[in-house]
């Protein structure tokens, strides 16, 4: 078994540099990095692992996504990077995964005169290597007859020319291997609105939510599933919307409050025409134009002093969002122990998780790489997480275009676990 696992490709997004935009509108080449990409990737990997934000549905519409997203995979197949693809879709484009969701459970059935399914919300994949023959295999999804892959047969299958079977997991891919059990996925559940949608109805509801104990990871991704989409291709497909809202992201990731302040204002002003009181409620209207004011000055205040989750290596040591992986590892762990009863398997509980999202760079076997709690079912080992990186440009502190740097993960049964940079 070879595998390489890179993510945060963002085809779509014009600072990517592995696809780039063509001479010609609407139009894509390969970008710079490509030779980079695939000499640490290797060639005749068994499967590429691309573990979320691949197309970027929040920032182009979906055919530009998916244009650039051709281009590299037409290239991965010229180049034989790859026999399969296991896709772990992430926020930005979790989209992927819904419309997954509605093939597999809505469209595929009422095509064949049955009714739709439930969605399944999260389907973990589990590769052990430990085995002779080590194979994919997706929970609670058939198998396929015959030669040829295990699953695939659906609609991204034939996004590159000639085809190229790729296979859905979501939110988590497991490999074991003989001296560890890695954890690959996006990592956007450790980031607060990718999550708080589970985490404050659970506050809230308590006893009313029905659940039995901890959430499970089906549980978690559904209860967030409204804001996945929301903030997905809820906005990235809203015709003129999308611009804006792009240079309202980026003038708050650079401290840049004039165009926020404006709309602010305007804001205020209707909520204000709305909120107009009679003359003797006069007092009411100025504590309304108060909350207002105080509203503004907490929303610029944030922004100058906010630091993205991209590109901020401090992220993941945050007291909260180290109690956030604690539930997502914890939910993550459910999941395992029902893959393990119904295949009677014994994959062990994972030490090491790879994951992207932040676009900060650690190579495999860093001393320095974060850590998350010790659990029992680790033998008490704490849990170490290498991240991938990401393959855009960025702005330096001189507002200097510089890449962010990616890492490219890879293994193969007689090497095990390694990494290689690419800057």
């Amino acid at each position: 078994m070879k595998l390489a696992i890179i993510s945060d490709t963002h085809f779509g997004d014009p600072a990517g540099t592995l696809v780039k935009p063509g001479k010609a509108k609407g139009t894509f080449a390969i970008g710079d990095k490509y030779p980079a990409f695939l000499k640490a990737a290797g060639t005749n990997n068994d499967y590429l692992v691309m573990a979320g934000d691949v197309l970027d549905f929040s920032i182009a519409p979906y055919d530009e996504a998916f244009a650039a997203a051709k281009v590299f995979f037409n290239q991965i197949k010229a180049d034989n990077v790859a026999k399969e693809i296991i896709y772990l879709p992430g926020n930005h484009d979790a989209d992927l995964w819904h419309t997954v969701e509605y093939q597999t459970n809505v469209i595929n059935p009422i095509s064949n005169g049955e009714l739709p399914r439930p969605f399944r919300l999260s389907v973990p994949a589990v590769i052990d290597c430990r085995e002779a023959k080590p194979s994919l295999v997706l929970k609670g999804v058939t198998v396929k007859r015959g030669r040829g892959p295990r699953y695939a047969g659906l609609f991204l299958d034939n996004l590159a020319d000639g085809g190229i079977p790729f296979n859905f997991a979501y939110p988590n891919l497991f490999i074991a291997a003989n001296n560890e059990t890695v954890l690959v996925t996006h990592g956007h559940y450790l980031e607060p609105y990718w999550a708080m949608a589970g985490e404050w109805v659970v506050k809230i509801a308590q006893e009313d939510l029905q659940i039995g104990g901890s959430l499970d990871l089906r549980e978690m991704v559904g209860l967030n599933f409204p804001l996945s989409q929301l903030a997905c291709s809820g906005i990235g497909q809203a015709g003129v919307l999308p611009p804006l809202v792009r240079q309202v992201q980026r003038d708050a990731k650079d401290g840049r409050v004039d165009r926020i302040s404006k709309y602010l204002d305007r804001a205020g002003y209707e909520l204000d025409r709305a909120a107009k009181f009679p003359w003797y409620k006069a007092y009411f209207e100025w504590l309304s134009d108060a909350a207002i004011f105080a509203l503004k000055k907490f929303v610029l205040d944030a922004i100058k002093n906010v630091r993205a989750t991209r590109f901020n290596q401090e992220f993941i040591y945050k007291r909260e969002v180290q109690d956030r992986f604690a539930r997502f590892y914890e939910a993550s762990l459910i999941e395992l122990g029902a893959f393990n009863t119904e295949n009677h398997t014994d994959v062990p509980a994972p030490v090491y998780v790879i994951f992207g999202h932040t676009h900060e760079p650690t190579r495999w076997g860093d001393p320095d790489a974060p850590k998350g709690e010790a659990y029992p079912v680790t033998g008490m080992r704490r849990i170490t997480l290498y991240n991938t990186g990401g393959w855009l440009m960025k702005k330096d502190e001189s507002g200097n275009p510089v890449f962010c740097g990616a890492e490219v993960f890879t293994f193969s049964t007689d090497k095990g676990f390694g990494s290689i940079s690419v800057t």
